[in-house]
């Protein structure tokens, strides 16, 4: 079974092994408290109920299992063309909730090992292990920035995919139209811009419109704090699963590893069913030139009522794709995974 969790169930955290996610004695921490040793161990206890789920809940065999589904959601995801070299998945550490876990900066479907993942700090995105300084993601920002102020989001995806780009780069608005799609916004997914947010480091001279040199470009990545708060800012509702990313992608979050990639997936497939409807309506007025008498010229997307009650659906089956994915992935020639 694989290990999930929802929100702040700390009865149902791993740990992880030292050797690669090394936590800090709370012993140590307070060692330098100026009280008695009575107080002190008194202040830990409390501390530890806090921060620590029960000592039979937490073992090195759940937190392998982490690991493993988190190797085996990268290959899910390109297998299915949401990730290819690039783009990134991370998951907050269960246990230790100021760190999320990354892969090294590398071709998601080439990671194979625990030896392949590090450990970031969220503020700052930091690796807990300096020497791992250099294989960093650029873009680890995006993850750090989100897990900083949502501490409902244990997992984050963030993709490239060609399916939704043609809608981070002009009017029309990523709507969910397929009831697997039910955790998009009805009214449509929020787009982020570098553009809007780049000039702010140059000025109020170039606030509003930033020079078109270069200088202070990003590239359209999000490659620093300051960038990546911005972009997080575009989640303040609730109901904002998916943030487009304009000429770039999108990010997703979610309270667990299966939800974020299920919802990764079904983002793409729901982009490419909407771009096919466009087409396929555009493609009919071009011929007939007009719709006949009482025909509803537009697509059908789903309502609020109908978006919530199909993203519960969803919610409560997870599982079932999440198997048949991981099947597909086992039997895949390039797929490694020794965690």
């Amino acid at each position: 079974m694989s290990v999930c969790w929802t929100g702040p169930q700390l009865s149902r955290f791993p740990v992880p092994r030292r050797r690669r996610h090394p936590r800090h004695s709370l012993s140590s921490l307070f060692f330098s408290i100026p009280c008695s040793s009575n107080s002190r161990d008194k202040l830990i206890g409390q501390v530890q109920q806090l921060t620590t789920p029960p000592m039979e809940t937490l073992n090195e065999r759940q937190f392998d299992r982490l690991e493993h589904d988190f190797i085996t959601a990268l290959h899910i995801l390109h297998y299915h063309r949401v990730l290819d070299a690039y783009g990134h998945l991370s998951v907050r550490n269960p246990l230790m909730r100021d760190t999320f876990i990354m892969s090294r900066s590398m071709a998601p479907a080439l990671v194979s090992s625990a030896d392949d993942l590090i450990t970031l700090t969220i503020d700052g995105a930091k690796p807990t292990d300096t020497s791992n300084q250099n294989q960093l993601f650029s873009e680890r920002f995006i993850h750090s920035e989100i897990y900083r102020q949502y501490p409902s989001v244990n997992a984050i995806v963030h993709s490239h995919c060609q399916a939704v780009l043609p809608f981070t780069i002009n009017r029309v608005r990523l709507r969910p139209c397929i009831h697997l799609a039910g955790f998009l916004r009805p009214e449509g997914c929020p787009v982020f811009d570098t553009r809007n947010h780049e000039g702010m480091r140059l000025g109020p001279a170039h606030s509003e419109n930033p020079p078109d040199d270069g200088s202070g470009s990003s590239g359209l990545l999000v490659k620093d704090e300051f960038l990546g708060r911005k972009l997080a800012y575009k989640f303040i509702d609730t109901k904002t699963t998916v943030v487009l990313m304009r000429g770039h992608g999108f990010t997703t979050v979610a309270s667990n590893l299966q939800n974020v990639v299920f919802q990764a997936i079904y983002t793409a497939q729901n982009a490419a069913v909407q771009k096919e409807a466009i087409i396929m309506q555009n493609a009919a007025m071009a011929v007939v030139g007009t719709f006949p008498t009482g025909a509803d010229p537009g697509i059908h997307f789903l309502s609020k009522a109908e978006a919530t009650a199909a993203s519960e659906m969803c919610e409560d089956t997870v599982r079932r794709p999440w198997a048949l994915w991981q099947r597909e992935v086992e039997v895949s020639p390039l797929y490694q995974n020794s965690a």
